[in-house]
């Protein structure tokens, strides 16, 4: 796994077909891991071999599954495709998955916006204005983002998604907490309450 600089990176992803995806964290976490695996199967069929992903650094935890098991899952079925990391500095500690092709350690972020979405401006801020950025280099900018659910940052992404015209697949999976990582949701909530904030924010 090799360290880049943002212009590395915006190099290594020029002149491929770039996609993101993004979710349910770990204060949701993905209901039934069968279903998410196969939405990734079916993504895939329409994938070629110029394609590359973007990835926050969600740990690929089986036991609390959230988007990072999406990548896991992608590299397992696909070691060809290559996943670029996009992380705060802060988190080095954390480690580095294996299916990591590179990654790009920044500190430009704040406490008030840590992990990425809309400053308190309505601005992207951390690795959120770090994928936008990169969008403007892209040939073509970012191909396709696809939206497992999510809370309030994939909210604020989404705007900025429709905001730069990238395409993009919503998919209202169901998440197993209240948004806590402890409250887990019963068998008769409502399907707002099972898919979460996205559910009537985000066009099908």
């Amino acid at each position: 796994m090799k360290e880049l600089s943002f212009n590395e990176l915006a190099q290594k992803t020029k002149e491929k077909d770039v996609y993101m995806l993004i979710g349910h964290g770990s204060k949701n976490q993905f209901k039934s891991i069968s279903k998410v695996k196969t939405i990734i199967k079916n993504i895939m069929k329409t994938w070629n071999n110029n394609s590359v992903l973007l990835y926050f650094g969600d740990a690929p935890n089986i036991n609390k599954p959230d988007v990072g098991i999406l990548f896991q899952m992608i590299h397992e079925l696909n070691k060809d495709i290559e996943i670029y990391m996009i992380q705060i500095a802060i988190a080095k500690d954390w480690g580095v998955p294996s299916f990591v092709s590179g990654v790009y350690w920044h500190n430009d972020f704040t406490k008030k916006c840590q992990w990425g979405g809309l400053d308190s401006n309505k601005e992207p801020c951390s690795n959120t204005k770090k994928w936008v950025s990169l969008n403007r280099r892209i040939n073509g900018g970012i191909k396709r983002v696809y939206i497992f659910g999510g809370g309030n940052i994939t909210l604020d992404e989404y705007r900025l998604i429709k905001k730069n015209n990238i395409q993009y697949e919503y998919f209202p999976v169901e998440r197993k907490y209240l948004g806590d990582g402890a409250t887990k949701i019963g068998n008769n909530s409502s399907l707002k309450e099972k898919i979460g904030v996205t559910y009537t924010k985000i066009k099908q």
